[in-house]
């Protein structure tokens, strides 16, 4: 259940961490290259004061600069702390359930070793897709 607005949220860590929105511009940078998702003064300005949330791409980029999990900048009552992620971007958790979906191999069950290779070689792939 939502109990704040985006708005909310990010005006609360812009004061915990005596930003303004240029600081929160200049922090976003290296994500923006990373992301490939622009984000400009304007709209910042937009999303502190309540006039358009940001769209899933910008939310995902707000998230990272200010280091905070998508869900809770979101206004969920969620835990706030970011879920630790790999260089691809997809958190280990995502990653062992996509190499957990193999379930077996060749009809035998899959091993812990053999779930860790998978999620090993998705890492991997998904590092040369970047």
């Amino acid at each position: 259940m939502r109990k704040y607005e985006t708005a909310d949220r990010i005006r609360q860590l812009m004061e915990e961490k005596n930003w303004k929105q240029v600081d929160i511009f200049n922090n976003s940078k290296p994500f923006q290259e990373k992301l490939g998702v622009k984000l400009g003064k304007s709209a910042i300005s937009q999303y502190v004061n309540g006039v358009q949330a940001p769209d899933q791409r910008r939310l995902a980029l707000l998230a990272l600069t200010f280091n905070v999990s998508e869900a809770w900048l979101m206004g969920y009552d969620v835990p706030r702390e970011r879920e630790s992620t790999t260089e691809t971007g997809y958190s280990e958790t995502d990653l062992r359930k996509l190499a957990e979906s193999a379930k077996t191999f060749d009809g035998k069950p899959l091993t812990e070793s053999d779930i860790q290779a998978i999620q090993n070689i998705i890492e991997i792939y998904l590092q040369g897709r970047l």
